[in-house]
């Protein structure tokens, strides 16, 4: 062998060392979340509590509120512009399929609504769900751009055409379906009153009661990775898979958003002295073992912290309603 070809043997062999020792290593350390990242943004957000925030990529999002306003970011959430409303009831849900098609739930005395948009919040149908006792939707999910469900006050139905027909999906019922989201394709979950609430595996076509280890009524939804998660009406998390009490979160946080199985932030209200709340957000890294709390004054910056939502991977953003301004906040990690 020449002295050309025992150069480049010894070079190849040196990548493929260095390869079996990079595969090797541990993965690298995930940035613990801080309340010294939380960042007030300047921005032109219209003024408003919003209810729900959502973004469809890292530069495109959308947010409601309970006077029926909708509103749009394309960076991210610096500049925000209003779009043409249809309504101006309360609108608690917003959730975009792909980048055109989007639905939003609301209603208001006169019934529950499904609000449609198929060119990217530009119009907007409006469409009536005939709502049992013209009672508000609680939740709503859609698999794609076609099928989705609605849930509520004796209510849970499920459409094929987007919307415009709805179908019972366990008969008529005269309990509360609270919430209704799918982890994936085929794995979707209910919740119910009581401790009560049901498990699909087939993309929503089956519903399978289930029973927790509570007497609490279940209500909002979420997932962790592997994990499925549902928060009672009370601080308590109970695991979808088993039924059993997981954690308990801080009595003033009301929603929440999970980076993994382990950090968690959660937004919300809490009172000391005087007549405004503080704003609340709060950060955990071991699934609420232990917390750090940041609060915000109700003049200035906020006095409830309603609405969050995953911008790209190490940025969140959140939104604060004040008594002068409305604020978005930001979390990096």
């Amino acid at each position: 062998m020449n002295t050309q070809k025992i150069i480049i043997v010894i070079i190849n062999l040196l990548f493929f060392l260095a390869s079996c020792e990079k595969d090797g290593e541990p993965p690298m350390d995930i940035p613990d979340l801080s309340t010294d990242s939380l960042k007030i943004l300047q921005t032109n957000i219209p003024g408003g509590l919003y209810t729900d925030l959502t973004f469809i990529n890292e530069n495109v999002g959308f947010a409601i509120t309970n006077f029926g306003t909708i509103i749009k970011t394309t960076d991210g959430g610096h500049n925000w512009e209003k779009l043409l409303s249809p309504v101006d009831f309360f609108l608690s849900k917003i959730q975009f399929t792909d980048s055109q098609v989007g639905y939003i739930i609301g209603g208001d005395t006169s019934g529950g609504y499904l609000l449609k948009t198929v060119n990217a919040g530009q119009t907007w149908q409006l469409i009536n769900l005939n709502t049992p006792d013209k009672e508000r939707p609680a939740g709503m999910f859609f698999l794609n751009n076609t099928t989705g469900f609605v849930s509520g006050k004796k209510l849970f139905r499920k459409t094929t055409d987007g919307g415009q027909t709805w179908s019972e999906v366990v008969g008529v019922i005269s309990e509360n379906i609270n919430d209704v989201s799918f982890k994936d394709a085929g794995e979707g979950y209910s919740t119910s009153d009581n401790g009560k609430y049901f498990k699909s595996v087939d993309a929503g076509n089956t519903w399978l009661p289930m029973q927790s280890n509570t007497g609490d009524h279940i209500r909002k939804i979420y997932f962790a990775e592997s994990k499925s998660f549902a928060k009672c009406r009370t601080g308590m998390f109970i695991d979808l898979s088993t039924g059993n009490k997981s954690f308990t979160v801080p009595d003033s946080a009301f929603n929440f958003l999970f980076i993994d199985e382990n950090r968690c932030i959660g937004i919300g209200q809490h009172y000391e002295t005087g007549y405004l709340p503080y704003g609340d957000i709060f950060l955990t890294n071991d699934t609420w073992a232990t917390f750090s709390q940041k609060k915000y004054s109700p003049q200035s910056e906020a006095m409830n912290v309603t609405a969050l939502a995953k911008v790209k991977n190490g940025e969140v953003i959140m939104i604060g309603f004040g008594a002068i301004n409305t604020s978005v906040i930001e979390l990096r990690y």
